[in-house]
């Protein structure tokens, strides 16, 4: 351990600290849209001759794949051609040593003569999802790619057209070389909702203002009322009118200050949170307020500027709509259609070895007819038949809903605990390379059981079942 952090080691590693410190003090950090399907990738990245748009799962999906066939090149370039030839050390000893132990583990499970099927196809299954979780650990995955107007259309039944609309998200500020930013310290807010908010704290303020000087009138007419009814008669008449009266005028007038006051201390709460806003370099929030000199009120006739649905990043109208990041890469494991994809592969596998096996008469595991009407527990074989062709669908929901939810919530729990935590967030980063082995390994493993249990017959327990019963 000592030897592994002497020389140029410690100081790289203390120069990825300082970087990591630096970044997470001077860029803002953002939460990325969270969503669970795949998201498309802007226009013009189709699929070669087609009309389907990329997702962003897609290309991870595809650089797995390619990170998969350049490691078996390097594996067979490495492997040594015969036996007296000297295995090369370093990464490949590694690899070998872990195929080993897995072949080892595997034959203890599933040995006979479909053993190198189910071995190849439980390798195979646990290197792609094994990679698949292990790209949420590279950084710049679901971080780094394409800024997003977060707008979308929707139909208007009243005109008969489509109209944009806006969802939340974030403002964006431009950085170094052109390239814009989210800026995660400012959620976007529309100039509508900030001019809705200026006149709602414009009429909360009046309001306080009436209700202080209803207040004061109260107040007045009770005290001109305590000094007509004091108990001196005409005297106290005259004196609430004369002496008195003057003295009700001044606490009116007084009172009237208060009701300003209170007035102005409304408005000045609501411009504390605009200035707010602007300190953090927000650009909402900047407008003249309608209780401000300059103010110009537009017409309720007059017609709203559209919502652009794509607007440049670099022009006025990116402060008009909110902006999120759309990731170039996202992990794989947390579509849906990955996973999927392998639970239909893995559980059609199954079936396959199966027949492989058993021949046709595997098919009598899910349709067991033959004994319906020679033994009195022939509608049991049939619903026990049943139960089974229930029980390999259900396997495809388990397969494809335990991989996702695992690694779905594992990214949720990367995104918010870097963005609680921007410096030091590497037990968690720790605990999501273990989870991700973990989910390959169960996957893989549970596919090797099953397609070794398609293998084995059970017509010989079934009519010795069916003996002991006569």
């Amino acid at each position: 351990m000592n030897s592994f952090w002497n020389g140029k080691r410690r100081y790289v590693a203390l120069l990825l600290f300082l970087a990591g410190v630096f970044v997470a003090l001077e860029v803002p950090p953002v939460i990325p849209f969270i969503q669970l399907p795949g998201e498309n990738l802007p226009s013009g990245y189709n699929i070669p001759f087609t009309d389907m748009r990329i997702t962003n799962t897609l290309v991870a999906a595809v650089i797995v794949w390619i990170l998969l066939l350049l490691f078996l090149a390097y594996i067979a370039r490495r492997r040594p051609k015969d036996g007296s030839e000297v295995p090369p050390g370093g990464f490949y000893n590694m690899f070998e040593a872990l195929y080993e132990g897995l072949m080892g583990f595997i034959s203890g499970i599933a040995g006979g003569a479909h053993f190198r099927l189910i071995f190849n196809m439980f390798m195979t299954i646990f290197l792609i999802v094994l990679l698949s979780n292990w790209m949420s650990l590279i950084p710049g995955i679901d971080t780094v790619g394409f800024i997003h107007a977060h707008t979308k259309e929707k139909y208007d039944p009243a005109t008969e057209e489509y109209k944009v609309i806006t969802t939340d998200g974030y403002e964006i500020y431009q950085g170094f070389l052109g390239i814009s930013y989210v800026n995660g310290q400012c959620d976007w807010i529309s100039p509508a909702d900030e001019a809705a908010a200026d006149e709602a704290a414009l009429a909360n303020a009046e309001a306080v203002r009436l209700a202080a000087i209803d207040e004061l009138a109260v107040k007045v007419a009770y005290a001109r009322y305590q000094a007509s009814h004091d108990g001196h008669g005409d005297d106290a008449t005259e004196e609430g009118a004369g002496g008195h009266g003057d003295d009700d005028h001044a606490e009116e007038a007084g009172d009237s200050d208060e009701a300003s006051a209170a007035y102005d201390e409304v408005l000045a709460a609501r411009e504390a949170e605009k200035q707010a806003r602007r300190d953090r370099d927000c650009y909402t929030g900047v407008a003249i307020s309608p209780w401000e000199d300059g103010y110009e009120p537009s017409g309720k006739d007059e017609k709203k500027e559209p919502i652009p649905l794509h607007p440049d990043p670099g022009s006025a109208e990116a402060k008009r709509v909110p902006w999120v990041v759309l990731p170039l890469v996202r992990v794989a494991s947390t579509d849906l259609n990955m996973t999927l994809t392998l639970a239909i592969i893995a559980v059609v596998m199954v079936q396959y070895v199966g027949v492989k096996a058993l021949g046709i008469g595997y098919l009598t595991k899910f349709f067991n007819f033959g004994t319906l009407f020679k033994s009195p527990l022939g509608g049991i074989d049939v619903a026990v038949g049943l139960l089974e062709l229930i029980g390999d669908f259900a396997k495809i929901l388990s397969f494809s809903f335990r991989l996702l939810g695992a690694m779905f919530a594992g990214a949720i729990l990367l995104f918010v605990m870097s963005f609680l935590v921007p410096i030091l967030p590497w037990p968690f980063f720790i605990l999501e390379f273990f989870v991700g082995a973990i989910q390959a390994l169960v996957f893989a493993l549970l596919t090797a059981i099953f397609m070794n249990l398609a293998t084995i017959s059970h017509h010989h327990d079934d009519d010795h079942d069916h003996a002991e019963a006569h």
